[in-house]
């Protein structure tokens, strides 16, 4: 596909950093962007409101769930978001968009393994997909349009670095069974006055970031962004220095990727993007950035990728 700049995208995000905030090993980096005006409805407010509906498939299929926008306004869903209930819970594979009053059948992926028989109308969830499943299923969208199995295993993953199992290997367990720990961290770290996203550090190093449309959108995932990168973090008292110059070359970088086009399941644009240090996605409506995340690569995955370009020695 072709790869295109995103000068081509005639982007200008205009991301200021605000003041850093510490506790223990953690930093986060508040994101500022101008105010956009664009009317969106969250799947938070729109269940609240009685305006949007999530149900299983006339036969229910793992991977796909309808969702209904009575709206006047499209609705958000964001990448990694989670609804729990129906026959099993899932999370939202990427973020889109569903237009004004109308339904669609959105591809999800299954965050809870051991559970297929009805519980309840499906709700929103507390969490949304911890930062390493993310990032798993970032890498695997690369090279196919199911990535259920590499889900699975990033949560198996997660309950065994929690030492811990729910009965229906269900993700929001792992959250549940830490929840008080995470609630006390999370008061530290303070939402600013038009903040649109947040950078996040871990030992010093940078791990990734998020910028929403606008203040109101962060505002409702502030608390979730947070603890998808706490859950997969050891909690230290230890305090490393900030480098401000390396969080802003972050996003520099990102900016200066090329960006490929993907195909789409809403009324969105969503650009795939890689660089020496990170990937992610960008997703656009009406060229404005509705939604950006960007995850430090694996490094794991980049060690194999060293191993496999060595030449195998042959007897001769």
């Amino acid at each position: 596909m072709k790869m295109i700049s995103i000068d081509e995208i005639k982007l200008n995000p205009g991301i200021e950093m605000l003041q850093p905030q510490v506790h223990e090993n953690i930093t986060i980096i508040p994101l500022k962007t101008e105010r956009i005006y664009i009317d969106l409805l969250t799947l938070k407010k729109g269940l609240e409101l009685g305006l949007v509906e999530v149900k299983e498939c006339d036969t229910s299929q793992v991977n796909t769930v309808i969702v209904k926008n009575h709206s006047v306004t499209p609705l958000i869903l964001i990448d990694g978001e989670e609804i729990i209930g129906g026959d099993q819970n899932r999370i939202v594979n990427s973020t889109i968009l569903i237009d004004a009053e109308s339904e669609m059948k959105i591809p999800v992926s299954c965050s809870e393994k051991h559970r297929w028989t009805f519980k309840s109308e499906f709700k929103q969830s507390d969490y949304i997909a911890n930062y390493k499943t993310r990032r798993a299923k970032e890498y695997a969208s690369r090279v196919s349009s199911s990535f259920q199995d590499v889900i699975w295993s990033s949560i198996d993953s997660l309950e065994m670095e929690q030492d811990f199992a729910s009965p229906t290997s269900a993700m929001d367990g792992s959250y549940e069974n830490i929840k008080a720990a995470h609630n006390q961290i999370i008061k530290q770290f303070k939402i600013i006055d038009g903040q649109t996203g947040v950078l996040i550090m871990v030992d010093g190093q940078i791990t990734g970031f998020e910028l929403f449309l606008n203040s109101e959108i962060y505002r409702e995932f502030h608390e979730k962004i947070l603890k998808s990168y706490l859950i997969d973090s050891k909690i230290k008292n230890t305090q490393f220095t900030i480098n401000i110059e390396a969080a802003q070359e972050v996003i520099d970088n990102a900016c200066d990727s090329s960006f490929e086009k993907k195909n789409i399941s809403g009324i969105e644009s969503a650009y795939a993007f890689e660089n020496e240090a990170g990937l992610g996605t960008l997703y656009l409506f009406k060229d404005k950035i509705v939604h950006w995340s960007y995850f430090k690569k694996d490094e794991e995955k980049i060690s194999d990728e060293i191993v496999s370009d060595i030449p195998l020695e042959t007897d001769i």
